[in-house]
């Protein structure tokens, strides 16, 4: 990584390459997702060019998905912090993708990834959408780091807008409206995935009520995180987790109840459109406990 900053909360510097942060711990298991799903080649692609970026936690993290020892280890050591957690991964990342189709399908022209990480979606974005132009917000070291991957894949990113920025201080739209190709009067889908929970419950209203009120038209893909005994947490995650999070400066800082995600919603200016059943019997979730919901301004005419 480009910085030592021992912090990795959404949109600040990068950690410090010897550490492992959540961001490199999603792109390895993008990568070893694609072993078993060649729909996920390209964003294992890019997962692996990044990881490549981060230093000896990322080179450690490849051997081990590389290696069938490897993949055995951190297999065990998922059952151990938290089971399904792989499968996770890919069922969220697999709705957000059909939402995000949807909203393109019905008039977006730019997409706002959101604390984007080294997630490939914004590039698949821009291949299948020929119009749509992507603006991808995270840490200033994130963002130089996915660029220079891109660069060494050869990749058209000639409409994928990146920006630093640090989400626990900055203003969204401030930085947004800073990039000339941003135009906030054009239809736009919003998607912050694995984001919300790092925020507290102010900042992210803050963030929501910006978008909502600020943007024509905006749809937004977001997930939250469950409350469970009163924090925020997975459901079969393990005690120690938490203490883990916290030492690598990314602890869950907001969730919300199930019955309670609408209100919450509602005073940040939008209207919940659609939830992700995690105990779909066709496509369940391995992991339950994050909330993957779909959104629209009230402003906007709700869909016929």
């Amino acid at each position: 990584m480009p910085s030592t900053d021992q912090s990795s909360s959404p949109g600040s510097v990068s950690p410090h390459p010897k550490n492992v942060s959540t961001a490199m711990l999603v792109a390895a298991a993008t990568v070893r997702q694609a072993r078993e799903h060649a729909e996920l080649a390209q964003q294992a692609q890019l997962a692996r060019a990044c990881l490549e970026r981060c230093g000896a936690g990322g080179r450690r993290l490849l051997w081990l998905v590389d290696h069938a020892l490897g993949r055995a280890c951190l297999s065990a050591l998922e059952a151990l912090a938290l089971p399904g957690l792989r499968g996770h991964y890919a069922w969220r990342k697999r709705c957000i993708a059909q939402w995000a189709d949807r909203a393109c399908a019905d008039g977006a022209a730019q997409a706002v990834l959101i604390g984007s990480g080294y997630d490939g979606l914004g590039w698949q974005l821009t291949q299948r959408q020929p119009a749509l132009r992507v603006f991808e917000l995270d840490r200033a070291g994130t963002v130089a780091l996915k660029r220079e991957a891109l660069r060494q894949l050869r990749a058209d990113a000639s409409r994928l807008h990146p920006i630093g920025i640090d989400l626990q201080r900055d203003d969204t739209l401030d930085a947004l409206l800073s990039d000339p190709g941003f135009d906030p009067a054009l239809p736009t889908l919003c998607v912050a995935e694995g984001v919300l929970m790092y925020l507290s419950s102010t900042r992210a209203q803050r963030l929501l009520r910006a978008l909502a009120q600020q943007l024509s038209s905006p749809v937004l893909v977001a997930t939250a995180m469950e409350l469970r005994d009163g924090r925020p947490r997975f459901r079969r995650e393990r005690p120690w987790v938490r203490g883990w999070l916290q030492r690598r400066g990314e602890p869950f800082r907001w969730g919300c109840e199930r019955d309670a995600l609408g209100e919450w919603l509602a005073e940040c200016g939008w209207r919940l459109r659609a939830l992700a059943e995690p105990g779909d019997p066709d496509d369940p979730d391995p992991s339950p406990g994050e909330w993957l919901f779909l959104a629209q301004s009230a402003a906007a005419s709700p869909p016929r």
